[in-house]
């Protein structure tokens, strides 16, 4: 498979002279970095920041919850 990427002069700059540094090809280094990320990372939206967090602190743990939960307590009704 083939791609090209369409880097900033600054970026391709570096990136090269890191692979010459290493003494491997700008293909190697960049398969490299791709390999090395998160599957969120290369899943995530490109305009994302930072990274996607979870709602609440225990997803899943609910253990017990009353039948009436939904209920108005008393002592609200009709506030």
């Amino acid at each position: 498979m083939s791609v090209t990427l369409d880097l900033p002069a600054h970026i391709l700059e570096r990136a090269s002279n890191r692979a010459a540094a290493e003494g491997i090809s700008l293909d190697a280094l960049i398969a490299r970095y791709v390999e090395t990320m998160s599957e969120q990372e290369l899943l995530a939206p490109a305009t994302m920041s930072e990274p996607i967090q979870k709602m609440g602190l225990f997803p899943g743990s609910v253990l017990y919850m009353a039948e009436d939960f939904d209920e108005i307590p008393e002592g609200f009704e009709g506030k």
